[in-house]
């Protein structure tokens, strides 16, 4: 899927289609389409010169003017002949309709909008494309439509710019004016295709500091995300801008304003650079993590850009001597009781789908919130292990989940390759205040999606043995990565752990006992979900609301 960039900030509010059909990019799309659409035959020989974007173009300029000539040429055509030019339209206004669509506003001049002037320039577009569209349709058809079916014919997604000097590492100072992210509206249904629809590998340290060379950073983006208390740089180039989109589905955005420039960043993200081989990779310069991925067919997957954020976010926290926890974690409320549940499991190992069970089997009688779905921290405090998020959104497949769950989340859901395996959507599913408030560690389970077992949950006994199997991370694969059969991650986190297994093995026997020394249950959740994917993960889901009644 094409990317189609057009910019506001030259096109005016009362877009007529007269001004659309002069514009250079008009005339740009049409060479684009006959480069990419070979899929028609050229219409009438006694309309076009050949089939080509100016003929096609001198055309439409006779239909909006309503040439006399022409228009009696048409009305005398067989019927099967005007169906090729009604054709010829349609094909056209599909065509656009199937690109992704993003419509810019450059907001760091003199002519400064707010937000909902934006959003109103927005609609306005679309509302001229849609008029542009029916004007030549209904000309050559002769009369007026019967049915009408409002699309989204615009913008995919719009996008407000500003420019303000970005406080970077010196040696990136080429970044340093790179247009800045300030709101964003999306056209639901938002739908993203890339060249691979899994991610392969895991990301290591590697000392490659990126130059002025290696990024077309003039066609590039950048947007400012906090995790918990920490400040992040991504910054991508415009193949990729869906990424950029689906992060702010993902994670708490924010304009790039006075009160963070002078501040720095703990992490920066570079997707799409040019010359760095063809892995994802991160290094540190003075005190900022730096991530790079590459412009790579292979690493054109929204995967590596979620993960990435996370392992240089992940390793920020273990500097700071905190504990990553690949897993997901859930506030359960029954009455006045309440209790936070923590799961530890890497990719695949059913902790997303047993969580979707709880609410399918309990929605009546117990309210389930989602602290994390993919990524916490655990903090060591005198009185308890306490948690915190870091995502306000899912990146979550559509296979595992409820058949409905996607459609009553369509009007804000970012969707990704979903005529694949593997289809995924990204959707908001809580507020930041939610991932950044303390939550007292009631339970700690490791998700097991292998084992054939009844029991749902089985509780730990002594501490060494469940720091073992913790930090042993066993999951059958299942075609959410390249890795097949029985695997072992440690502490079921590439994601930073991996990467400094000697730092996190101390934290974790600190965790681990304090958790013991305060009676915190740690055990097994049994999800089942390699030996039975649509029903397995019910088993643990009404483990744990057990688990719940007794603590």
């Amino acid at each position: 899927m094409s990317n189609y960039i057009v910019s506001l900030n030259s096109i005016p509010d009362d877009l007529t289609p007269d001004e659309i059909l002069k514009s250079d990019e008009f005339l740009n799309f049409l060479k684009q389409y006959f480069r990419e659409s070979r899929r028609f035959e050229q219409p009438n020989s006694s309309f076009f010169h050949d089939y080509e974007a100016k003929s096609i173009r001198s055309f439409i300029k006779r239909i909006l003017r309503k040439d006399e000539d022409t228009l009696n040429k048409i009305k005398n055509l067989p019927q099967h002949k005007q169906d090729e030019l009604l054709n010829l339209v349609d094909s056209l206004y599909d065509y656009w309709r199937s690109l992704n669509r993003y419509v810019f506003f450059n907001n760091f001049e003199d002519n400064k909008i707010s937000h909902q002037e934006f959003i109103h320039k927005f609609n306005l577009f679309a509302e001229s494309i849609i008029t542009f569209y029916r004007t030549i349709y209904e000309t050559i058809l002769g009369r007026e439509q019967t049915i009408y079916r409002i699309l989204p014919s615009g913008g995919n997604a719009g996008i407000l710019l500003n420019k303000k000097r970005l406080q970077v590492p010196d040696s990136l100072n080429f970044l340093t004016s790179v247009p800045t992210l300030e709101s964003l509206v999306t056209q639901p249904p938002f739908i993203i295709k890339t060249k691979e629809n899994k991610r392969k590998g895991v990301f290591f340290e590697a000392n490659k500091p990126i130059t002025s060379t290696q990024l077309d950073y003039q066609n590039c983006y950048a947007l400012y995300i906090n995790i918990y208390d920490t400040r992040g740089l991504v910054i991508i180039h415009k193949d990729y801008l869906g990424f950029l989109v689906a992060l702010g589905n993902l994670f708490q955005v924010e304009p790039y304003d006075l009160n963070t420039e002078n501040k720095g960043f703990e992490f920066i993200l570079l997707f799409g650079t040019e010359d760095s081989g063809d892995k994802c990779y991160y290094y540190k310069d003075k005190n900022t993590y730096v991530g790079v991925c590459p412009k790579e067919a292979k690493i054109d997957y929204f995967g590596y850009a979620k993960k990435m954020i996370l392992t240089l976010f992940n390793l920020v926290m273990i500097d700071r001597q905190l504990l990553p926890i690949h897993g997901a974690g859930v506030r359960i409320r029954r009455g006045d009781k309440t209790k936070n549940l923590f799961f530890l499991g890497d990719s695949g190992a059913g902790k997303s789908e047993t969580l979707e069970a709880i609410r399918l089997l309990y929605k009546k009688k117990y309210q389930v919130e989602t602290i994390f779905d993919d990524m916490g921290t655990f903090h060591l405090l005198k009185d308890g292990v306490y948690a915190t998020g870091t995502e306000i959104g899912a990146f979550v497949r559509l296979d595992d989940l409820d058949q409905g769950y996607s459609l009553r989340s369509a009007d804000r859901a970012v969707y990704l390759n979903i005529d694949e395996d593997n289809s995924r959507v990204v959707i908001p599913i809580e507020d930041f205040e939610m991932t950044y408030t303390l939550h007292k560690v009631d339970a700690f389970l490791l998700a097991d999606n292998y084992t054939d077992t009844v029991k749902g949950i089985e509780l730990y006994r002594d501490v060494e043995s469940a720091i073992h199997d913790f930090e042993r991370g066993e999951r059958v694969a299942l075609n959410t990565t390249n890795e097949k059969g029985l695997v072992s991650t440690y502490f079921a986190n590439p994601f930073g752990p991996l990467q400094r297994k000697d730092e996190v093995h101390s934290y974790i026997d600190k965790y681990f006992h304090k958790l013991f020394a305060d009676n915190i249950p740690i055990g097994k959740l049994y999800t089942r979900l390699s030996l039975d994917r649509k029903n397995g993960p019910y088993q643990g889901a009404e483990a744990l609301i057990d688990l719940f009644e007794k603590l």
